[in-house]
């Protein structure tokens, strides 16, 4: 009854998130610790596969009988397909950066038209692109409104990289579903459950990055890693005989992958990335397995050590997650509080701004002004504008004190205009300054500085800890750039930071 009762728990998860705004706010931070980044997607996949995985192991665990075996060609065929869906994904990545001459270490922001992605050598979004190709052979390309289903890329990634990883991904995905009840049946029933979530939650993951992550990302390295171990084992002495064995083949790999991401990014910007995310995952996998061990004698001591340990180390990530993600939503803006909404005239006005002020008005935006009358969290501020906090682009918070400017330095790779001569009528509320870089491709690097009158602090400039507050007023001027270039005729553009700063 536990694995039905764990398909309920994620199944209504699922739900309460689709369904209720405060619910998704408040669960996100935790379940993001899971799938790597704000987009609910991911999320939605997550608990729907879980949903599946333990539905399936109740089943199978009813129908009772002899302990499944999996033919061998089960393993081979599922790593194949894995290999096959990376070999693609990082295939799509190095194209992208060899058609468009990219910087590997950077992050580039994709815009075409009004939609956006970003590409990152550990977290790679090119592969992403099967999604909207699998939306659009099925005639329903609106079906993922609202989430990065990788239409960005529909021009810049050729087709035959898609249906690759469309492939791959279908092919693991239902490979999985054979695979997960045989390992977790063939151990004890008291580690069963144990078992379950860890299976669950690795093969979640390696499917996940086929399309969203690519190989070198630190939850797949982890879940991989785990998975394989879980191949070759069916009790926790073969855990240890098979680590034993095994070792050196993790540790090497472990730190070619490191050499290799320090080579391409001397700073070790990439490495420490990897290093940080990839601990905090590992740390969970850890924490799951030593709870569904906890009644075997051996090691006991040792073993509760180490379960302390994880635990407090788990409640300062969470801790730290809450700091980011949720406290800046929670606090409480004050009386007189200036609020800025930037409206882009392709969807109705939200009803608390009827009859506000306009402070800006052009041909693709209106900005609106609202001067709070009240204390008021930051979270019912964005409720009442129709605005998610994970995937903000039009609120803004304007604090006291501000600076003359907050500035981007940028590279601008333009790739397609809707005419031929496009002319760049800047508005007042910016300053942008463009000197060509390669001009047999359209680049050109930038500053574009922000009007603090009209836009929010630049805590990217400020220094100190950036939390998803300060994230969202980033967003806000990178889609405000999105659709300025848009309206000006340019329908896609590679969009590259490379720092931020600010005039005292």
């Amino acid at each position: 009854m536990v694995y039905l009762f764990f398909a309920f728990l994620t199944l209504s998860t699922f739900l309460l998130y689709r369904l209720n705004y405060s619910f998704r706010f408040f669960s996100h931070f935790l379940l993001s610790l899971l799938v790597h980044g704000v987009s609910g997607g991911k999320i939605y996949f997550l608990l729907l596969y879980a949903s599946g995985l333990f539905l399936l192991l109740f089943f199978r665990s009813i129908r009772g009988g002899s302990v499944p075996k999996e033919a061998g060609w089960t393993k081979k065929a599922f790593l194949f397909s894995l290999g096959v869906g990376m070999a693609a994904s990082l295939g799509s990545y190095l194209h992208y950066l060899q058609t468009f001459s990219l910087p590997m270490g950077a992050y580039h922001y994709h815009f075409r038209e009004i939609d956006n992605s970003v590409n990152f050598f550990p977290h790679i979004h090119t592969s992403k692109v099967f999604l909207f190709r699998s939306a659009e052979l099925l005639g329903l390309e609106g079906t993922f409104g609202g989430m990065d289903d990788g239409r960005a890329f529909v021009q810049a990634v050729p087709k035959a990289y898609g249906f690759l990883t469309l492939a791959s991904v279908l092919s693991a995905l239902f490979l999985s579903f054979h695979l997960a009840p045989g390992i977790v049946l063939r151990w004890k029933r008291e580690y069963r459950t144990g078992m379950a979530i860890l299976n669950t939650l690795a093969f979640h993951s390696v499917i996940k990055s086929l399309s969203d992550g690519g190989p070198l990302a630190y939850d797949f390295l982890v879940a991989i890693a785990a998975l394989l171990i879980l191949f070759h084992a069916q009790g926790p002495d073969e855990v240890r005989l098979f680590l034993k064995k095994r070792w050196k083949v993790f540790f090497w790999a472990g730190l070619g992958i490191f050499a290799l991401k320090g080579l391409i990014d001397p700073s070790l910007g990439l490495a420490t990335y990897t290093l940080k995310h990839g601990t905090v995952h590992l740390a969970l996998y850890l924490f799951i397995y030593l709870l569904t061990l906890k009644g075997s004698s051996a090691g006991s001591r040792a073993k509760g050590v180490l379960i302390l340990g994880l635990t407090l180390f788990l409640f300062y990530i969470v801790y730290t997650r809450h700091a980011i993600y949720l406290r800046p939503f929670l606090m409480d803006l004050e009386e007189g509080t200036t609020i800025h909404y930037f409206h882009y005239k392709d969807r109705s006005v939200p009803e608390r701004l009827r009859g506000s002020q306009i402070v800006f008005d052009s041909d693709f935006l209106r900005i609106y002004r609202l001067t709070l009358e009240k204390k008021e969290q930051v979270l019912d501020l964005y409720r009442s504008l129709g605005e998610n906090p994970y995937r903000n682009r039009r609120v803004a918070v304007l604090r006291p004190k501000p600076r003359e400017a907050y500035g981007i330095l940028a590279e601008i790779t333009f790739l397609e205009f809707q005419r031929r001569e496009t002319r760049l009528e800047v508005p007042k509320i910016v300053d942008l300054k463009l000197k060509e870089a390669d001009l047999g491709r359209n680049r050109f690097q930038g500053t574009i500085a922000f009007d603090p009158s009209y836009f929010p602090a630049l805590a990217h400039a400020e220094g100190g800890r950036i939390d998803q507050l300060d994230e969202n007023h980033k967003f806000l001027m990178y889609y405000f750039l999105n659709r300025f270039f848009y309206h000006s005729g340019v329908t896609e553009f590679i969009f590259t930071p490379v720092g931020f700063y600010r005039f005292d």
